[in-house]
């Protein structure tokens, strides 16, 4: 399906902020494939806001192989554009701007983790290696939920394919510059189709996505305090403590949840930190340094281990 009806946004950014590590850590973020393509000169992505959109994002002297170059163009400092395509028909700009900012946490600031990694010497090499990567989170928190339910216990390919079928089934479909861009259900789109979530998925994994869709429909998770929002999704069947904090931590942006029980963290902070190797309980303990912003600090260590390794990020 093509888009039309046209309009931009400047979306202002917390400094520092360095677009180029965010088309780059996009293009390695596997569980977003489809929903998030980088071609020469900028990142797209889309959505429902609630109307359908596809926005191409890029800022002066965004190059080709998503890093920034000497050749600027007239843009503004300090901003991100967005030239939005409506699907169907327009909607609010302010809707858009709301969903990109959340997808890049364009106007997270970062300075409490920068502050915190002077006094650690072994994160502060981290944070040289990637300054000004703000993390990238899902393009909703409801995706990242249904990536946590389809991804469980399954292999990395298997779970692209089964959240693509998803996206076919109950989402939208979008052409863009010959590739397809697939924006990711709504919780309410998902729950109107029952037969058509069941017919995609497995039975066990259905029911995760459906109780999901029904939580989120049900109320604004997104304005619980981060207590709240971590009960709340540990109530979705199948899911415990592990699921409830990635969801918060890379759907809601909730820099105060731990991803713990990750093996590509554990490596990551072994290696950062000069450890044979690390436990969850080492990374326990040297994420308390970090407080509130312990949650970035782990997402620090995977996009810089993800540099050194050519492994997927986050």
């Amino acid at each position: 399906m093509a888009v039309a009806k046209r309009t931009s946004l400047a979306l202002p950014v917390a400094e520092p902020f360095e677009f180029g590590r965010s088309a780059e850590f996009a293009e390695r973020f596997v569980p977003s494939t489809d929903s998030i393509v980088c071609l020469r000169d900028a990142v797209v992505t889309g959505g429902f806001a609630p109307e359908p959109f596809v926005a191409h994002l890029s800022v002066d002297g965004y190059g080709s192989a998503g890093r920034r170059t000497q050749a600027a163009d007239t843009d503004d400092s300090g901003l991100v554009h967005a030239r939005v395509q409506w699907v169907d028909e327009p909607g609010e700009g302010s809707a858009v701007a709301t969903h990109l900012d959340a997808v890049l946490s364009l106007s997270t600031d970062l300075s409490p983790l920068y502050d915190a990694a002077g006094s650690d010497p072994a994160f502060a090499r981290v944070v040289a290696d990637v300054c000004g990567y703000h993390p990238l989170r899902f393009t909703t928190p409801f995706e990242a939920a249904c990536w946590t339910a389809l991804s469980r216990r399954t292999p990395t390919p298997v779970a692209v394919r089964r959240k693509r079928s998803l996206a076919d089934a109950v989402g939208r479909v979008v052409s863009v510059d010959h590739a397809d861009l697939r924006l990711f259900p709504t919780p309410e789109r998902v729950a109107a189709a029952p037969d058509a979530v069941r017919a995609t998925l497995s039975d066990r994994t259905a029911r995760t996505v459906l109780d999901a869709a029904e939580a989120f429909a049900e109320e604004d998770l997104d304005s619980l305090p981060t207590p709240t929002l971590v009960a709340r999704l540990r109530g979705i069947r199948g899911f415990d403590r592990r699921s409830a904090a990635a969801v918060g931590l890379r759907g809601f942006g909730r820099a105060s949840l731990l991803p713990l029980g990750e093996r590509r963290l554990r490596a990551a902070v072994a290696d950062a930190y000069g450890l044979e190797s690390a436990s969850d309980d080492d990374v326990e303990r040297l994420s308390e340094h970090y407080g509130d912003y312990r949650g970035y600090w782990a997402r620090y260590l995977r996009a810089w281990a993800s540099l050194r390794t050519d492994d997927e990020s986050d």
